[in-house]
């Protein structure tokens, strides 16, 4: 026994250094691209997503591809559904914006539904997402503003429409921040979404590691911020929805697996807001929070979205 606890310790002595040189490489130049770097999803193998595939048509749907640009000269591309059953009245149009890693084509099914309510769908992919340029995603920093080139985009097509923004977890955030910033955004509905771009980071910290460590999510943000040139710590979509007055519908499921509910509420409970509503979905996850949410959550978001 003793010769076999002196092997084992002589094997531990000579692979600890590596492991420890390992794990601090992986901190120093792995980690920082996590937050930052997403991977493009490629709707068209995304069955399990949108099973009823990537192409508008198979919806029912008609689009319009269009291009942006930038204030920083990143093209955006996008989609326009005009609605099947468009109001007499002005307008309404509701921008859609995806999740981290995700892209415009898994919101067809939720396009679907909203264009026979008599909305304009618009669905584009976030920078550094889908087909969209740029390298990095800077979680609102940089978005906030891509938004508001769309809005330009949709108000020289007709001034007179009524635009929303819709957001589900990244592009919740991103559109707590596009709220605070563009009044000409009129109304909000944001799923599933994290307080502040330090405590996700944390959250994920425990999610994918097992531990939460303050320190390595901030040593891990301040070296994403010298790669993608941006300043994570600005990026407080809890502290943006204290400059929102717009009428917003938020909700979040109670066994949310990546982000904690209890830090949507607090975006829910700082909003400045006169017409808020808030939904927690029973046993409703992150992704999925309209077939988890069924015909009551349906009726809810369409009831917020018809009185704007």
């Amino acid at each position: 026994m003793k010769k076999f606890l002196r092997k084992m310790f002589r094997i531990m002595a000579w692979t600890m250094p590596f492991l420890l040189l390992l794990a601090w490489w992986g901190v120093e130049n792995v980690l920082p691209y996590w937050p930052i770097k997403p991977f493009r999803q490629d709707p068209e193998h995304a069955t399990w997503r949108i099973p009823k595939g990537a192409h508008p048509e198979n919806y029912g749907l008609t689009a319009e591809p269009f291009e942006v640009l930038t204030s920083d000269s990143v093209r955006l591309e996008g989609l326009y559904i005009p609605a099947i059953n468009p109001p007499a009245s002005a307008p309404k149009t509701l921008i859609l914006l995806h999740g981290i890693s995700s892209c415009k084509e898994f919101f067809l099914p939720s396009a679907e539904k909203l264009s026979h309510q008599g909305f304009n769908v618009v669905l584009f992919d976030l920078r550094a997402h889908g087909q969209s340029g740029g390298e990095y995603c800077t979680f609102g920093y940089c978005e906030k503003h891509d938004v508001s080139t769309v809005v330009d985009m949709l108000l020289a097509r007709d001034s007179t429409q009524k635009i929303g923004v819709m957001g589900h977890s990244l592009g919740g955030a991103i559109a707590l921040q596009a709220l605070a910033e563009d009044k000409r955004l009129q109304y909000g509905v944001i799923e599933s979404t994290f307080n502040s771009l330090e405590a996700v980071v944390e959250q994920y910290g425990v999610n994918y590691f097992g531990i939460r460590s303050p320190w390595l999510a901030h040593h891990t943000l301040d070296k994403s911020a010298v790669i993608a040139d941006f300043d994570p710590y600005a990026v407080i979509p809890s502290e943006s929805a204290r400059h929102i007055t717009q009428p917003i519908f938020m909700s979040h499921g109670d066994q949310d697996e990546r982000i904690p509910w209890q830090l949507g509420k607090e975006n829910f409970d700082r909003l400045a807001s006169a017409d808020k509503q808030w939904y927690l979905i029973p046993n409703g996850h992150h992704n999925g929070t309209w077939q988890a949410g069924g015909a009551a959550y349906e009726r809810a978001l369409m009831g917020f979205l018809k009185r704007q």
